[in-house]
């Protein structure tokens, strides 16, 4: 008997707590966080160490051919870049030019590969082959916010050729320094 009167009794105050009015105050709290992104438009060349590629022209040894461009090193390059955008409506492309070096009656021409490497985001497209200038010329176009990864295989192998365009503007010379520069420009 006592132990049924004990559970009615705990039963009875139970209800009784359970029937009280209770108030509970909960307080909302607000923070503010910014960020931001800035605009960046970032270009390099790698392997930075060396970075240069060598022609040559040679002659054949048989007298009444044509000389013939060499390339005498293989120096692989990649193009890096990183861009980040601020709307979503323009691009950006990269251009190439000659600032100085390249002798009158030769050209030369750049070739993008396709795209490969650890990047993400919209990269860029290969222009193709296009020959350069002192003249600004698109290499890659369609970039938008991305980036390539950086280092070699990384972004976009760069593939050089010369070729002589007129044999009268030819002369011997010792080695000729000829510099390119790129340029993340917007669309």
């Amino acid at each position: 008997m006592k132990a049924i009167k004990a559970i009615s009794v705990f039963s009875i105050f139970s209800l009784l707590l359970l029937s009280m009015p209770t108030s509970a105050q909960w307080e909302e709290g607000q923070m503010n966080v910014y960020f931001s992104i800035p605009e960046v438009a970032l270009v390099d060349v790698e392997p930075s160490s060396s970075g240069s590629i060598h022609f040559t022209v040679a002659s054949t040894g048989v007298s009444g051919e044509s000389p013939r461009v060499v390339q005498t090193s293989d120096e692989t390059l990649w193009i890096n870049y990183s861009s980040a955008m601020s709307d979503r409506i323009h691009s950006r492309s990269i251009v190439a030019e000659i600032l100085q070096g390249l002798p009158e009656g030769m050209s030369m021409y750049l070739e993008a590969s396709a795209y490969r490497g650890l990047g993400k985001g919209q990269v860029g497209q290969s222009a193709g082959k296009v020959n350069l200038t002192r003249q600004p010329q698109p290499i890659i176009t369609g970039l938008g916010s991305c980036f390539t990864g950086d280092g070699i295989n990384n972004g976009h192998s760069l593939s050089f050729s010369i070729e002589i365009t007129d044999y009268a503007k030819i002369y011997a010379m010792e080695e000729s320094e000829l510099t390119v520069v790129y340029t993340i420009t917007d669309n």
